[in-house]
């Protein structure tokens, strides 16, 4: 993988913000989810901190592999990473929602999770044609 295309993906996660994370359960049924919350290590992995949905980390803790895209609509620059876990850890943790308001928000995740992920490939990703080689 060249330094100058992840340097790229960076550059672009910085100015867009939301990265679309992909995830499958162990039958192979896909979901997605996006959020802000992503930095990049020193050795090349990819930090994403954010409060992912149960279903995210459901299928990530059978499912080690994922996929990350962003896009910028206006330019079509884009890029999606193909990625395996290497560790989940916990963030902040609610204490709760208060007396007689759990019902409201059954289902709604209760901690932070950060995904700590390794970069397998990144290819060029745009709504128009394109060619899912990858670099």
């Amino acid at each position: 993988m060249e330094r100058e295309t992840l340097k790229k993906v960076k550059e672009l996660v910085q100015k867009m913000g939301i990265v679309y994370l992909a995830t499958a359960d162990k039958e192979g049924t896909p979901h997605i989810a996006a959020s802000e919350g992503v930095t990049f290590t020193e050795e090349g992995k990819i930090l994403f901190k954010a409060w992912f949905c149960l279903k995210t980390v459901e299928n990530l803790a059978m499912n080690r592999k994922l996929s990350l895209a962003i896009l910028n609509p206006k330019t079509q620059e884009g890029y999606q990473i193909l990625g395996e876990i290497e560790r989940i850890g916990r963030g902040a943790i609610l204490d709760g929602y208060g007396s007689g308001r759990e019902e409201k928000w059954a289902g709604y995740p209760q901690a932070e999770h950060q995904l700590l992920i390794r970069v397998q490939k990144l290819a060029s990703l745009t709504s128009g044609p394109h060619s899912d080689e990858f670099v």
